[in-house]
């Protein structure tokens, strides 16, 4: 069953799942050009994970920062025969700036959905962040497939297309079709968006 589970989040990693399991850290790291994004948690219990998050934005003129500390709850998980569904909520709290301007406090809020089977990966995501001067937001939509069922052991592959929308960014949505692969604790992804802008995520659990 814990094979089973891990596989299954595996399969929602690069998004973000923000609970291991208990006593697990998981780092990830990644984005694209216009979006880049740095977190690391520590699960302290199987459903509370603690840890620290930071974003880059990029923009026209001056880019956004936020850097701050988030606590991430899984609020319920349906574990089927062949499927499994989740629903996390987080908060943070640090600071933001722009290029050239003084860090203020800010807050951020993160919301995430999702439904997995070994063959099929559906999940919605947003996350928002706020503070005197900067307010950024992503949502994302992601449909998934895997071309084969694979152990925890062996290489998982996945095939996902990715709607996902940036407030303050020029485009209103980006269409990223992008490929999942993880074997064990590794977990790597990469697309590229329609308008030609690569993506790249990395994650581990230890």
């Amino acid at each position: 069953m814990r094979s089973l589970c891990i596989l299954l989040l595996g399969a929602g990693a690069a998004a973000a799942h923000p609970v291991s399991f208990q006593e697990a850290w998981q780092l990830m790291l990644g984005g694209t050009e216009s979006v880049q994004n740095f977190e690391i948690y520590h699960s302290y219990t199987s459903k509370t994970a603690f840890g620290f998050h930071a974003m880059r934005f990029e923009d026209e003129g001056d880019d956004d920062y936020y850097t701050g500390l988030q606590h991430n709850w899984l609020l319920k998980r349906w574990n089927l025969p062949e499927a499994q569904a989740n629903v996390y909520l987080g908060l943070g709290a640090g600071m933001a700036k722009q290029d050239g301007d003084s860090a203020a406090p800010a807050g951020l809020g993160f919301f995430r959905a999702d439904y997995e089977t070994r063959r099929i990966y559906t999940a919605f995501e947003s996350k928002l962040i706020g503070s005197e001067d900067v307010s950024r937001g992503v949502t994302s939509l992601s449909f998934g497939v895997a071309p084969y069922k694979a152990e925890f052991e062996q290489l998982n592959t996945w095939i996902i297309l990715q709607l996902e929308h940036v407030s303050g960014m020029e485009d209103d949505l980006d269409v990223i079709p992008k490929l999942r692969f993880f074997k064990g604790p590794y977990f790597v992804e990469l697309g590229c968006s329609l308008d030609g802008e690569p993506l790249l995520n990395f994650m581990i659990h230890f």
